[in-house]
């Protein structure tokens, strides 16, 4: 009899970014997106047969849109 296993990855984190000042105070946003987010990813993707579900916060969305438009910047 197979095992049935659900994953789930949640991805979440608090805001960083200082709103009077437009700058995100840590690089969390940016380093999780280009390293561990897009490794979780590139792994499901080599295993065609293997399912999951991301589930990614509002927040996070925004600090990576914001990031990626260039209307909030890392703090340096």
């Amino acid at each position: 009899m197979p095992l049935n296993v659900a994953l789930l990855w949640h991805m979440h984190q608090p805001s960083y970014v200082d709103p009077v000042r437009g700058t995100a105070l840590m690089p969390w946003v940016r380093l999780h997106a280009t390293k561990g987010y897009l490794d979780m990813i590139s792994m499901v993707e080599q295993v065609p047969e293997f399912r999951c579900t991301f589930n990614i916060t509002p927040v996070l969305i925004q600090q990576i849109t914001e990031l990626a438009t260039g209307q909030v910047c890392d703090e340096r």
